[in-house]
Order: C-alpha cells, then sequence, then structure tokens
C-alpha cells in the first residue's frame, strides 16, 4: 500500500481553501434559505434579511455605508465595472485613463480595451521595490483624466502601494479624477479602510480570502457616477442585475467577518510561515529574494539562478509542494512576467521565479519541509541543466 503525499499548498495568492464554518453556512443556505431576495413572501424576506447582514457585515470592515456595497462575481467583474463604468459614464469630461503597470490582468487588461476603443492610457511606472512614485501620478494628471487604477498589494510580489499618497496627489492637484483600488490580495490580510485610503472605488473577490469561487463586491463611494455593465431587474441598485448568489455573498460577509476578528492572530502566523521559509533556505546558493521590504508577508517572490521556473514547479509538484510562477490568471501562457520586468530584472532572473503564497492554514512545518524541498529539486534540475565537463 502507497503511502499518501502530503501535500503542502503555497498557492494562497492563486485561491484559498473555503474555511469550515464558511462553507457549512453555504450549504445550510442552499438547502434552507433558497428563497430569492425579490420575491415579497416571507421567505423572500428572510433571503432579503440575510443578503443586507453580508452586505453590512462587509462594509463594516471598510468603514463604509452598506449601501455603498455591491455584489459581483469576484475581482475581475469588479475591476471591469470599475473601470468600464467610470469611463463609460463620463465621456463627456474626458477620455484619459492612467494605471500602474504593475497591475493585474483585470485592470490591466481591461485597461488595454478601452485604449483600443478610443481611451486613451498612460501606465505609471515604478521602482525596483514594485512602488509607484507620487510624483509621477503628478506628471501623468491631465484636466480630462477620468480615472486613476492602482492595487493596493501586488499580487506577485507582494508590494504595498501608497494609495493614501496618490489620493493626497488628486485632491492637491484639484483634479476630478477618481480613485480605484484593486484590493484584491490585500483584503483580508491588512487593515482597509476605503476612506483612510481615499478610494472612490474599490474591487474585493471572495475566493482569496477562504470564502467560495465566484463572489466578491465593488466598493463605489456615495455621489460617484457609474454605468453598469449588466442591466436587468433592478438588483444590486441597478448596479449589478441578476439574482443574487445568496449562499456565496452570506460565506463571503462570514469570511470577511472571521478574517478580520482574527486578524493578528492569522497575520502572526503567515510571518512566521515565510520567515521559516527564509530561514531554510538560508545559505542556500544561487537564490534572490524579489519581493521588496515591506511588502505583505502572504507572499515571498524567490528568483533560483540556472533554472526555469515551470520546469522546477513540476518538480517541486511530484514531491507535494504547491507553487505558481506569478499570477495565476497568466501562468498557463508562455510570458515573462510583467512585473518583474517593470521592476527593472533580466530575463534569466525573471525566468526562474517562484512565487510562494501563504494564509493563515500553513504551518512552520510545512515551510521547514517546502525549504527542503525547494534546495534538494533546484539542486537536482542544476545538475541535469550543467554541461558536462570532460
Amino acid at each position: 500500500m502507497t503511502k499518501k503525499r502530503q501535500e503542502i499548498y503555497f498557492d494562497n495568492s492563486g485561491t484559498t481553501q473555503v474555511i469550515e464554518p464558511v462553507a457549512d453556512f453555504a450549504y445550510q443556505l442552499m438547502r434552507e434559505e433558497f428563497g430569492n431576495p425579490s420575491a415579497a413572501y416571507a421567505r423572500g424576506l428572510k433571503a432579503e434579511k440575510l443578503l443586507a447582514e453580508a452586505r453590512r457585515r462587509v462594509a463594516e470592515t471598510l468603514d463604509v455605508n452598506p449601501a455603498e456595497i455591491f455584489f459581483t462575481s469576484g475581482g475581475t467583474e469588479s475591476d471591469n465595472l470599475a473601470l468600464r463604468g467610470v469611463m463609460q459614464a463620463n465621456r463627456r469630461r474626458g477620455k484619459h485613463l492612467i494605471v500602474s503597470a504593475v497591475e493585474h490582468p483585470a485592470v490591466l487588461n481591461t485597461a488595454k480595451a478601452l485604449q483600443d476603443e478610443g481611451y486613451e492610457v498612460d501606465f505609471l511606472p515604478v521602482d525596483a521595490n514594485c512602488q509607484v512614485d507620487a510624483r509621477n501620478l503628478q506628471k501623468l494628471l491631465r484636466p480630462d483624466t477620468v480615472l486613476v487604477s492602482v492595487m493596493l498589494v501586488n499580487n506577485e510580489v507582494g508590494a504595498v502601494q501608497p494609495i493614501a499618497e496618490l489620493a493626497h496627489v488628486l485632491k492637491d492637484a484639484k483634479s476630478p479624477a477618481l480613485l480605484h483600488v484593486d484590493a484584491v490580495q490585500g483584503y483580508g490580510k491588512m487593515v482597509v479602510s476605503a476612506p483612510k485610503l481615499g478610494a472612490d472605488l474599490l474591487s474585493v473577490s471572495g475566493h482569496k480570502f477562504h470564502a467560495p469561487k465566484g463572489t466578491g463586491f465593488l466598493y463605489i463611494r456615495n455621489g460617484v457616477h457609474i454605468t453598469p455593465q449588466l442591466t436587468g431587474g433592478g438588483q444590486e441598485a441597478g448596479m449589478r442585475c441578476g439574482t443574487e448568489n445568496l449562499p456565496g455573498i452570506c460565506a463571503l460577509g462570514l469570511a470577511a467577518k472571521m478574517a478580520y476578528d482574527e486578524l493578528d492572530k492569522r497575520l502572526d502566523r503567515v510571518a512566521e510561515v515565510r520567515e521559516t521559509l527564509l530561514n531554510g533556505l538560508g545559505d542556500f546558493p544561487g537564490w534572490h529574494l524579489n519581493s521588496p521590504e515591506g511588502a505583505l508577508p502572504n507572499v515571498v517572490n524567490i528568483s533560483f539562478e540556472g533554472v526555469k521556473s515551470e520546469v522546477l514547479l513540476h518538480m517541486l509538484e511530484d514531491e507535494g509542494l504547491l507553487v505558481s510562477a506569478g499570477s495565476a490568471c497568466a501562468a498557463k501562457r508562455d510570458k515573462l512576467s510583467h512585473v518583474l520586468q517593470a521592476m527593472g530584472y533580466d530575463r534569466r532572473r525573471i525566468e526562474g521565479a517562484i512565487r510562494f503564497s501563504f494564509s493563515y492554514l500553513n504551518t512552520v512545518e510545512e515551510a521547514e519541509r517546502a525549504a527542503v524541498i525547494v534546495k534538494r529539486q533546484v539542486n537536482e534540475l542544476r545538475e541535469v541543466l550543467q554541461p558536462k565537463r570532460r
């Protein structure tokens, strides 16, 4: 009888496991509370009440009004609604959009699609630490700038962007431009207050913090005009029509509450796991940390000299260690990381980059084992690839 392989899941920036209380709550609602929140009878009213409670829970975590929360199918839809909705609603005022060069494809490719549709897009550069510079935003701002979109936490290296500084630039310039924040990788892993950040719109995806896939929301500050992308029966105040995914939304609400109730404890665990992995690699030759100082501890991006990440990924998987080479949404394309390119790294360093991403469910013991596995497999791969001496 073969021994079952112990899996180490270090790809939590790609997706997370739905935790038991959240899964149980969703299942209970699927079985017992299947009413349509738009229906006028008692079962529908109960569903509407549950929906309102989920909205309240989410709003509390962001320091905003529940009426400013609009549920979606996830981060990609939220980003599309923000970018397309704002640009379309403000056509008469301008057609200029600014996004950072290291955004997730959900923002970057939407911006490029808008560019193809006749909008003007400028890309905000980053430095070697994956940080945007507020002074560069000042230079790119124009009287017809409608929207600035910058992520809170980078999904590949964990860099935290100075969102509040960018908001101050817009305020000091007396610019009418709105600020959209893709908070998909930061929400549930750090304090996120929309008013303190100065965000006018903010995107979140449930499956990044142990809620089910297919859930998310967009915060839209009261007074912001946006063109809905889905029309129909008027759900979500007409902003996102279609019968609400009640079990998923309520599960998201519970996951959000749990994430922030336990935030300090979870952060401590993740930081410990990260430190253990890095210490385990220690003086192992030929590895380089790509994640900058001050990065969110959930994400560690490391390059290994003399190996190709796509080959190493499969070797690590054979030993039960699951990691990625970057954004899960772009990992299957044979393309160099645009994030590491924007940070100034050369092709060899980028080709050898691996992303390890943790959750509070991971353990120190897993990190210790992972370090051993990585060193063994990198050494094996280097031996195979090294030119043989005569």
